[in-house]
């Protein structure tokens, strides 16, 4: 085992856990130790055969490790990168899967030593249960895996990453870390606060009782939050204020439109609506399950620094390596 590259991973949930199962493609090659506060979750994902052992003590899971990727939520990420700064390895690579990007760079930045590197890092996968049983070996699979590189990462770090990306069976899509997040909170964020929203509203109602026997899979897919970790969407949602109040403004502009067109009785201009909304959403779940992204997105009037992205890669396909990674 002294020969084999050993990779860390610390959150044992859907995500580490598939992680695992991924790189077990390279079991002769690689060591797979795995950490999670929750020892339930750590023994399941042993038992699963993610990891190779575990380890309950932090440091010691990372002291030796020559890559690391932390699948942890955002909230839990600065204070797990202060607590390894000190104990790394010399050229050990570090990658997140956090949804949350620009804070998350700032805290790398913080508390991890010159000699260490972090390339942040977003895996866009769909699924509706995030505990360690429902981890798969294919989860990455044909899925983008975002990356975002520091400004003193190196060529060799981004080069780690991309490997890392690839070994998960994933597609390297290189992204500017402030526009990911702008990104993020249309697509992830707002959809959280919009499911929790709803159910706080109906559930609050005093005709709940009644109302929850109406409820079908309309509401059910409205409401289903994938966050298991009520915690740490928060903390996610509050690290991401800035876009994300941009975009709930967008949505309270939006629903007023709606209720106006209502309250007028335009059934034509309603219908059209719904219509483009489901060819739009047939589109995104054919292009995600198959990983072919070749329709151009539009950009719109994101609040960010959107310049950098178009010009490394363009919103309309598999982000291109930025030919000379930032040092």
């Amino acid at each position: 085992m002294a020969d084999k590259l050993q990779i860390t991973i610390i959150g044992l949930g859907m995500i580490g856990a598939s992680a695992g199962l991924a790189l077990r493609r390279y079991q002769d090659k690689l060591l797979i130790v795995g950490h999670d506060p929750d020892p339930a979750r750590a023994g399941k994902a042993k038992q699963m055969g993610a990891v190779d052992r575990t380890e309950w003590n932090l440091i010691n899971s990372v002291t030796k490790a020559d890559r690391i990727l932390l699948a942890l939520p955002a909230g839990e990420l600065r204070e797990t990168l202060e607590l390894i700064g000190t104990e790394l390895k010399p050229g050990c690579l570090i990658v997140d899967t956090a949804d949350v990007k620009a804070p998350v760079l700032e805290w790398a930045a913080k508390h991890l030593p010159e000699s260490v590197s972090f390339v942040g890092g977003h895996p866009i996968v769909l699924a509706e249960n995030l505990d360690t049983a429902s981890a798969r070996a294919d989860l990455f699979d044909k899925k983008l895996f975002c990356l975002m590189p520091s400004e003193r990462s190196s060529d060799r770090a981004l080069n780690l990453a991309v490997d890392l990306a690839n070994a998960l069976g994933a597609q390297p899509f290189f992204l500017d870390p402030v526009e990911h997040d702008g990104l993020a909170a249309a697509v992830s964020h707002l959809p959280l606060v919009m499911a929790g929203a709803l159910m706080s509203i109906a559930s609050g109602s005093s005709g709940w009782s009644d109302m929850r026997k109406l409820a079908g899979s309309q509401f059910y897919s409205g409401t289903w939050l994938a966050e298991d970790d009520s915690k740490g969407a928060a903390g996610t949602c509050v690290a991401n204020e800035k876009h994300l109040t941009h975009w709930i403004d967008r949505l309270i502009d939006e629903l007023e439109l709606w209720k106006e067109q209502i309250t007028a009785g335009a059934q034509d201009d309603l219908a059209k609506k719904l219509e483009a909304g489901q060819i739009a959403t047939t589109a995104w779940v054919r292009a995600q399950a198959q990983g072919m992204w070749e329709e151009p997105l539009p950009i719109s009037d994101l609040p960010t620094s959107g310049a950098y992205m178009r010009q490394m890669i363009g919103l309309g396909g598999m982000g291109r390596r930025p030919e000379k990674p930032r040092k």
